[in-house]
């Protein structure tokens, strides 16, 4: 049972994440086959509104296309809040949640060590998270194929890859707070309040120029300020979310490593 944690760890939690990716996938169908509908009006309706507000969900120009439509729904709010949600819950089910259920002693009760289950965990939450995007990325394709319009395919490719971070990024923080506490309460709050504050300045920001600087410590401009979808991907934005996660990383598995479990 315990000979692959790996494995199991994906067995256990196979049913939700296709529930994820099947979520996911509905959504990504619905906004596609809806864009060529609404996409017009919806543009005519924000030209008419002040540039503040332009700057926080995109011009009237950006939005009459696929990419900035897609950039503004699903991918600025629902699609990222469900991934986030997947892999925090996978973050923290790891160690804290494996605590919990007093399961975590079974396992190392075993000939494993707790540098193995922690990255056979890890790898989990990384393996996880990838379907639900794909998912979406996939079924954005297929809407614009049964409408008979054209979407940026590479655009696509570093929306996802930058949604696949910003859940790296947020799985790992919770792996970490768990590994390190033991606590579920304390690995799903502090990432959660670091998004909510993040989604709090992202919408400030727009509105008052002089918080402009707030934005550098906003998880989510560096998932989406750029503008993935429409500019690319910008490698620097993406390598802090991976430094995020390669960070919480290291110092789950030192803690872990180094806690006393028998209290």
């Amino acid at each position: 049972m315990y000979n692959n944690i790996l494995l199991k760890t994906l067995r256990d939690g196979r049913r939700s994440m296709l529930l994820y990716s099947l979520g996911q996938f509905i959504i990504g169908i619905y906004v596609a086959l809806l864009f060529p509908d609404v996409a017009t009006s919806f543009a005519g309706m924000i030209e008419e509104l002040p540039e503040f507000i332009q700057g926080f969900i995109g011009s009237a120009e950006e939005f009459a296309t696929p990419e900035g439509f897609f950039t503004a729904d699903p991918y600025g709010i629902i699609t990222p809040v469900l991934i986030i949600a997947l892999a925090v819950n996978r973050g923290m089910g790891a160690v804290a949640g494996e605590e919990h259920a007093h399961t975590l002693d079974q396992l190392l009760g075993n000939p494993i060590s707790r540098t193995t289950v922690y990255i056979h965990k890890s790898f989990a939450l990384i393996v996880d998270c990838v379907l639900p995007v794909a998912a979406i990325a996939i079924a954005i394709i297929l809407g614009a194929v049964i409408m008979d319009y054209s979407v940026s395919l590479s655009g696509l490719f570093f929306m996802s890859l930058s949604l696949l971070l910003l859940g790296y990024a947020t799985g790992f923080m919770a792996l970490s707070i768990g590994a390190a506490t033991g606590s579920k309460t304390l690995a799903i709050a502090i990432p959660a309040a670091i998004v909510g504050i993040g989604y709090l300045i992202n919408i400030l920001v727009p509105i008052i120029e002089s918080l402009s600087d707030l934005k550098y410590i906003s998880i989510l401009h560096y998932y989406i300020g750029d503008k993935p979808f429409i500019n690319g991907i910008t490698p620097w934005h993406a390598l802090v979310l991976i430094v995020i996660a390669v960070l919480s990383f290291a110092i789950g598995l030192q803690r872990f490593n180094n806690r006393d479990l028998r209290g």
